[in-house]
């Protein structure tokens, strides 16, 4: 066994324990609706403290490198059922954990329910429901995370819960964009899909070229994909160079993480993911003009609508390739089927560079001292956004948005929308 400890402790049982235990337990026996209990499981005999901000995936995965066994095996000795589709469960585990689970998470690690909530997106629930999307307010949760940072991957590999932000553009430690897709195969980045036997390499598979997806029956069986295999953490990175995006990304990080924002943070997030949502699909708003000192966002705008059609029909077109939206911002498409007989299909991915444009146009607003002017004179409406748009129901923070952008939303939202909008109640929450 080669137990390390990095933060520099571990966890050990307190007299306190007993009580933050009996108390999850009496939130259990409460609601017969729960999960069944399990029996408690033995205490492991050390364990690594969690880094401040790490995720719950992050921390058992750290935890199975520093017993040297795999993740299925760890998960099975805090009796978190991993059974065969083990990432997608600790997945689940991270954005949720049941109360049955944090009761047996504490029994075998003694770590507290404060440090078990706060290595989760949504914290303890009676049982969980399935799929993310029925928090109304919390659309942009993926159950993944989207988009990691190359140099915080160098083992033994540690990613904090912003990675599972909308937002999460930059990495505050190393000053550099986040990457999303392995830039050799294009496969997009999740830590559920990093593979134990070769930890910090792309899972990737590597694109069979030329060979078709439907051979004749006599024709023998295809040889298997070859991985990707590339370090991920050797993947290059660009430094951040735009203030207003490193101003954005850190109030966004202390509003997340502070238990009780301020009204000023409140209104200024509202805003924020207002702008945000009119930005993205399907595209209300289009930038005028954007000016920024870092080449890397420059590189990510557009003020025409390229053609890149010829470019996707050829044969020797590469893994990724750059689409304009009518945001006019640039978005990556991968390449994951090339065929000769059905063609070549596309798949679209989000890209922190591009996320980091938008913060970088959005926060220079919010920024102003007329925000009114500022949206104004930066954005355009090319697109009315139906109701339709928005699944069929607004998000409750539209509503809340400031009196400066209501001008702005009157002429991006159509009659629909605009009905439901008038019609909505203030509330929710800041957490997303």
């Amino acid at each position: 066994m080669n137990l390390q400890h990095e933060s520099g402790g571990t966890s050990k049982p307190s007299e306190a324990e007993g009580t933050t235990a009996a108390v999850l337990r009496s939130r259990q026996h409460n609601d017969a609706r729960c999960d069944t209990p399990r029996p408690l499981r033995r205490r492991l005999p050390a364990v690594p403290v969690p880094l401040p901000g790490e995720s719950l995936f992050s921390w058992v995965d750290h935890l199975a490198y520093s017993y040297e066994v795999d993740r299925t095996q760890i998960m099975n000795r805090l009796g978190l059922d991993p059974k065969t589709a083990h990432a997608f469960r600790l997945a689940r585990h991270t954005a949720e954990l049941t109360i049955s689970s944090a009761m047996s998470l504490h029994a075998a690690t003694g770590l507290s329910p404060e440090s078990m909530h706060d290595m989760t997106l949504f914290g303890f629930v009676k049982q969980s429901e399935g799929r993310l999307r029925r928090h109304l307010e919390y659309d942009w949760a993926p159950e993944e995370t989207w988009s990691f940072c190359p140099p915080c991957l160098q083992s033994p590999a540690r990613w904090p819960l912003r990675w599972y932000q909308s937002w999460a553009v930059m990495c505050p430690d190393h000053d550099c964009y986040m990457a999303s897709y392995c830039p050799d195969c294009g496969s997009p980045f999740s830590p559920s899909i990093l593979r134990s036997d070769a930890p910090g390499r792309c899972p990737g598979f590597l694109d069979r070229d030329h060979e078709p997806s439907r051979l004749p029956k006599n024709a023998k069986r295809r040889s298997k994909r070859k991985r990707c295999g590339r370090p991920m953490w050797e993947m290059d990175t660009t430094s951040v160079s735009d203030p207003v995006v490193r101003r954005t990304h850190l109030r966004l990080t202390r509003l997340i993480a502070s238990g009780s924002p301020t009204d000023e943070d409140e209104q200024w997030y509202a805003d924020l993911r207002t702008l945000r949502t009119l930005l993205n699909d399907p595209n209300a708003l289009r930038v005028r003009a954007f000016t920024t000192p870092d080449p890397a966002l420059q590189e990510r705008f557009t003020t025409g609508e390229e053609d890149t059609s010829t470019q996707e029909r050829e044969e020797t077109a590469p893994v990724v390739i750059w689409r304009p939206s009518a945001s006019g911002f640039l978005s990556p498409m991968r390449r994951t089927v090339s065929d000769p007989q059905f063609g070549t299909i596309w798949e679209g991915q989000r890209d922190p560079v591009s996320e980091a444009a938008k913060l970088s146009v959005i926060g220079s607003v919010l920024e102003s001292r007329d925000v009114a002017a500022a949206a104004e004179e930066v954005f355009s409406v090319v697109h009315m956004a139906h109701l339709r748009d928005f699944g069929e129901r607004l998000p409750s923070y539209l509503s809340r948005s400031s009196p400066q952008l209501r001008e702005l939303i009157e002429r991006a939202l159509a009659s629909d929308a605009l009905a439901q909008l008038h019609g909505a109640q203030p509330g929710g929450h800041v957490r997303g």
